[in-house]
C-alpha cells in the first residue's frame, strides 16, 4: 500500500509508525492524493474532512484512550488525574467528529503509576500504538477493513490541559 503519514516527522510516535510501515513493505508518500491510506500517529490539529478522505481507504488516527471514553486532547494526563486503572491504544477512522470515527484497532493498557505520564507514553503507549498499527495494516493489506462503530452513550470528552 501507499501510505501518507500526518505527523511531525521527528516525534517518537511518527518514527515508530514509519518503522512499522516500512517493515511491512509499504511505500511512504508525502501526497494524500493517490495514497491508499493516511495515518496520524500524533495529530495535534484538526484537518479538513476532505483532506482526511483523500486516500482510497481514508485516514486512521491514533488516540491513547479506550474510545469512545476519553475523547479529546490530553488523554493520558486525564487518565492519571482520574487515577484510571487502564487506558488504550486506539486507531480509529477519521470522520467529521472529534475522536468519534469507527474503531479499527484497540489494545487495552494497564497504567503504570510508577512512571510519569510522558514516560508511560513512551515506554508503553507508543509500542502498543505500533502493535495495533501493524495489525491494522496487515488486515488492510488483505482487504479486511475493520470498522467498529463507537457507542455514543459511552463517550466522554476531555478539554486540553495546557
Amino acid at each position: 500500500m501507499i501510505i501518507k503519514i500526518y505527523s511531525e516527522k521527528s516525534l517518537p510516535a511518527c518514527i515508530a509508525a514509519k518503522v512499522i510501515v516500512a517493515g511491512l513493505g509499504h511505500i511512504l508518500t508525502e501526497e494524500a492524493s493517490g495514497a491508499d491510506l493516511a495515518i496520524a500517529p500524533l495529530l495535534t490539529e484538526i484537518l479538513p474532512l476532505e483532506t482526511l478522505r483523500k486516500p482510497r481507504y481514508g485516514t486512521l488516527i491514533f488516540h491513547p484512550s479506550p474510545l469512545p471514553y476519553g475523547r479529546g486532547a490530553s488523554a493520558i494526563r486525564y487518565a492519571y488525574k482520574r487515577n484510571e486503572p487502564i487506558t488504550a491504544a486506539t486507531w480509529f477512522w477519521a470522520n467529521e467528529g472529534i475522536d468519534a470515527g469507527d474503531i479499527c484497532e484497540q489494545e487495552i493498557l494497564k497504567i503504570d503509576y510508577n512512571l510519569r505520564p510522558r514516560e508511560f507514553y513512551e515506554k508503553d503507549v507508543i509500542p502498543a500504538m505500533a502493535r495495533t498499527l501493524e495489525r491494522a495494516l496487515t488486515a488492510l493489506s488483505k482487504g479486511v477493513v475493520r470498522r467498529i462503530p463507537q457507542i455514543e452513550s459511552y463517550a466522554t470528552y476531555d478539554r486540553k490541559i495546557v
